[in-house]
């Protein structure tokens, strides 16, 4: 989401031994501060970042007024405007086709309430600043572990209830989802750094749901349970469910506990597994979709690796010293005077 305001100032002299950046009067209302208002100053590769130490942090409302005759089409812009941070959608359409394009996907964004009048508005009620990013991921780990075991289930017991609930505990991921992408757009100021790994992780976790998703939907077609599947077939891809979840745990808890050793086994043990995976299910090649689902769990063994990256560069900040060296060009300071 682009900056609301931007300024281009001049770094200028105050007094003897100080330099500083002036900002707009008129700006200070909106980030809460006033004159003698203490802020917190980071230095970062190429920027600085001015944050107030307040408590209380003063909400930008931004608006955006969107418009596609598809109601499909309508639908994915209003999800993109509530992750890009918008708080009102407005929708320039017929109020019969904006209700429907809402109604598809009310129940998956957080806060999102449909408001009748003039034209169909879309208001979003949402704390990003409060919102823990870390709960959401514990959340969707937590729906994950249910999905997998859900899915794994089905194998033992051949209950395709079992399939159904994953794909509903689905929709409960892209809740979480929606609103953690939403929250970094919103707060990626604080640390534009941690807002990147952040959303590399809630992205990956959203992916492995889609591929159980994904699965689920491909058993549920091919009737795997009532394809007359060997036992050996049903207990391979038990096993290979169960291993995947396991990878994917591991994945999380190195990111969760910054275990540099966890992580690195997790980074090494990607490819034999995948490759394990893949011949596994060959003696049940004559059963329809196999090969579709194999796939699906090995994406999800990339999508888990990608979290075990960003848990590698976070244990390596823990592990390391971080040492910063300022160029030693001298820059011209221009007087405001």
């Amino acid at each position: 989401m682009k900056a609301v305001f931007t300024s281009v100032r001049k770094v200028i002299r105050i007094g003897e031994r100080s330099i500083g950046v002036t900002i707009p009067k008129e700006w200070l209302p909106i980030i809460g501060v006033g004159v003698g208002s203490s802020v917190e100053v980071s230095l970062g590769p190429g920027y600085l970042l001015v944050k107030p130490l307040s408590t209380v942090h003063p909400k930008i409302t931004q608006m955006i007024k969107i418009k596609h005759e598809d109601v499909e089409v309508l639908s994915r812009l209003m999800i993109a405007s509530y992750i890009e941070g918008f708080d009102t959608i407005t929708i320039d359409e017929g109020k019969d086709a904006a209700r429907t394009a809402f109604q598809k996907i009310a129940t998956r964004l957080p806060g999102a309430i449909g408001m009748e009048g003039p034209a169909f508005k879309v208001k979003i009620s949402v704390d990003e600043f409060n919102t823990d990013l870390n709960e959401v991921i514990n959340a969707m780990r937590a729906t994950l572990s249910m999905m997998f075991d859900m899915i794994i289930d089905y194998f033992i017991t051949g209950d395709r209830k079992k399939l159904e609930e994953v794909l509903k505990l689905d929709d409960d991921l892209d809740r979480l989802h929606f609103l953690g992408m939403r929250t970094i757009k919103r707060t990626a100021f604080r640390d534009p750094s941690q807002a990147i790994d952040n959303s590399i992780v809630i992205k990956s976790l959203e992916h492995i749901g889609d591929t159980l998703d994904r699965a689920s939907t491909t058993l549920l077609k091919i009737g795997f349970d009532t394809f007359h599947t060997s036992e050996k077939c049903k207990t391979i891809f038990k096993d290979m469910f169960s291993k995947v979840s396991s990878y994917v745990s591991k994945a999380i808890n190195s990111l969760m506990n910054q275990n540099l050793t966890l992580t690195m086994k997790t980074l090494i043990s990607r490819e034999e597994l995948a490759k394990e995976v893949l011949s596994s299910v060959s003696p049940c090649l004559d059963i329809p979709g196999v090969l579709a689902i194999a796939h699906e769990a090995i994406v999800a063994i990339y999508e888990a690796a990608e979290i075990a990256e960003v848990a590698t560069n976070r244990a390596l900040l823990s592990v390391g010293k971080l040492e910063t060296t300022a160029p030693k060009t001298e820059i011209p300071l221009e007087s405001s005077e």
